[in-house]
């Protein structure tokens, strides 16, 4: 039984090309959406600069929530209760994380579509979720037309 859809957005056009398919499951099942957004923090801090770290996660918090709130308002006319979650770190290790909750039925995110070397060089969010995640993982591929 599917109760809620997790919905990892990364603030790209391309990951949200996997709400129409989100929304359809959830109508179908009568479940909820949730939207994920993951901050992420830089893995170098300049010597110059010393970072402000509660001022850094606070900008942080508040950039990501307000677009979760963007995409759940352009989402307001289907009937789907949505609910708009935030966390800080490494994007596939918390997808994974909030994966592992009792209310997480499915995951329905978009891939790239790297193969060979890019996706070993730069790595697949996606294909490290869909190897880890508690749960079923729906991945949405990017169109051929759009292949890089």
């Amino acid at each position: 039984m599917i109760k809620s859809i997790l919905v990892p957005l990364d603030g790209s056009p391309l990951s949200e090309r996997a709400l129409p398919w989100a929304f359809d499951l959830a109508e179908k099942y009568s479940a909820q959406i949730i939207l994920l957004r993951v901050g992420i923090l830089p893995d170098v801090w300049s010597l110059q600069d010393p970072p402000e770290i509660d001022t850094r996660l606070d900008e942080l918090e508040t950039q990501c929530m307000k677009y979760l709130l963007q995409v759940e308002s352009r989402l307001q006319d289907r009937k789907v209760p949505v609910k708009a979650e935030y966390c800080v770190g490494n994007a596939s290790q918390r997808i994974v994380e909030r994966s592992q909750q009792p209310d997480c039925s499915l995951i329905v995110m978009n891939s790239h579509g790297r193969d060979g070397l890019a996706r070993w060089m730069i790595g697949s969010v996606a294909e490290k979720v869909s190897r880890h995640a508690s749960c079923p993982v729906l991945l949405i591929r990017k169109p051929e037309a759009d292949q890089e």
